[in-house]
């Protein structure tokens, strides 16, 4: 809905191959059903391995390919960028049957404190959102299998013709991992309210614009670069919600160098040399709620 909306851009760097990719994922997923009781369970049984590079998963999909095959689709792109697709493709369905599940349970906790009200006769109870993001905290979705997640990302993002020197994660799973393969990385931004719904004026925009700009001069210039009253966000008018964002800089290594250091996976990139021409130095952060 928001790529839709014009609010994000979707970014794949490799494409083709989607009937086949569809169709094994029909029959992964019917296998899946048969022997795990679901993707939910399977992928959490996976845990610690990395699925699709054990030598029993390995042939059931290389059967799988030359059964499309067969029926005259033909691979166009090397056997572990597809394994990496199908990965993610799995991942992304695992994440969307937990944040169902998450999303249920705080509706029946939104329903039993409505109920405990009526009960009572409170007229100050407290808020049913409020207390079901208590008792269920928003969860993680790159809690489960985040080194596999990221050696699978990592593969697509290095065919990526136009990449980018910042990178946005909503996963504290994914940004520990990072911080712990690359202890050296150093914190420049740390905001830690910034109304979601803030009202769009002149201040805001100037804000933003002069962001942008600022975190353009931490990817280009040699580091350190000094950053005082570069960050200062301003006072606005939002919403109850607020966000969080951290910042964090990876001072002399491009982000195909970075991301290849962290997941020791050394691949071709498509658009290595210019991307060694326009960032000196990497910015990965974090968006909490």
């Amino acid at each position: 809905m928001w790529a839709d909306s014009g609010i994000i851009d979707l970014r794949v760097p490799i494409a083709g191959d989607e009937n086949k990719l569809e169709a094994i994922l029909k029959d992964y997923n019917a296998w899946a059903n048969l022997h795990q009781g679901g993707t939910l369970d399977f992928f959490k049984a996976w845990e610690g391995k990395i699925p699709f590079f054990d030598e029993t998963f390995s042939s059931q999909i290389r059967a799988d390919i030359k059964k499309q095959s067969s029926a005259g689709q033909s691979l166009k792109e090397p056997e572990d960028i597809f394994r990496a697709r199908l990965f993610l493709h799995i991942a992304q369905n695992f994440d969307l049957q937990n944040n169902g599940l998450n999303q249920d349970l705080k509706l029946f906790d939104a329903m039993e404190q409505d109920l405990m009200k009526n009960l009572k006769g409170e007229d100050d109870a407290l808020n049913p959102g409020a207390a079901a993001k208590k008792r269920f905290p928003i969860s993680d979705p790159g809690f489960y299998m985040v080194a596999e997640r990221l050696k699978a990302w990592t593969k697509l993002m290095q065919h990526d013709r136009e990449p980018s020197g910042l990178y946005i994660t909503t996963s504290r799973s994914v940004l520990d991992e990072l911080l712990d393969k690359a202890p050296e990385i150093e914190m420049v931004i740390d905001f830690d309210s910034i109304p979601m719904h803030a009202s769009r004026d002149e201040t805001v925009e100037k804000w933003q614009d002069g962001l942008l700009a600022s975190l353009n001069t931490l990817l280009t210039s040699a580091w350190p670069v000094s950053t005082d009253g570069m960050f200062e966000a301003p006072v606005v008018s939002g919403g109850d919600e607020n966000v969080a964002i951290k910042l964090y800089i990876v001072a002399g290594e491009t982000p195909y160098d970075f991301f290849v250091r962290c997941v020791g996976d050394n691949s071709p990139q498509a658009g290595l040399e210019t991307e060694r021409l326009r960032f000196k130095n990497t910015l990965i952060g974090i968006v909490e709620l």
